[in-house]
């Protein structure tokens, strides 16, 4: 892992908390924010921005797109998880076998 491997991955994680905590910011309810709520949906963005990221990588992703897309994954949080997942079950990795 080399410092423009870092960087790229704290921008994605950056950008992926961004578009979490906007999507937190702009719904209408208006409720009370409480601290865990924005933890936790920092938290699913970030790490959901990270596993996106890797995705790209593999896809052969790069540039500007990689920025775009971590943001709006981590706007969209679990939904993008669920579309990573189909994506890891075509590539061939098998989540459901449990480990003897």
């Amino acid at each position: 892992m080399n410092l423009q491997n870092i960087w790229e991955y704290l921008l994605a994680i950056v950008l992926a908390s961004m578009g979490g905590l906007a999507k937190l910011l702009s719904k209408k309810d208006k409720r009370v924010l409480r601290w865990i709520n924005i933890v936790s949906e920092i938290f699913v963005a970030a790490f959901t921005g990270l596993m996106t990221l890797f995705a790209l990588h593999i896809s052969g992703v790069s540039g500007a797109y990689i920025g775009l897309l971590c943001g709006l994954a981590g706007w969209f949080g679990p939904k993008v998880l669920d579309v990573l997942s189909r994506f890891g079950k075509n590539a061939g990795v098998d989540f459901d076998k449990k480990d003897s």
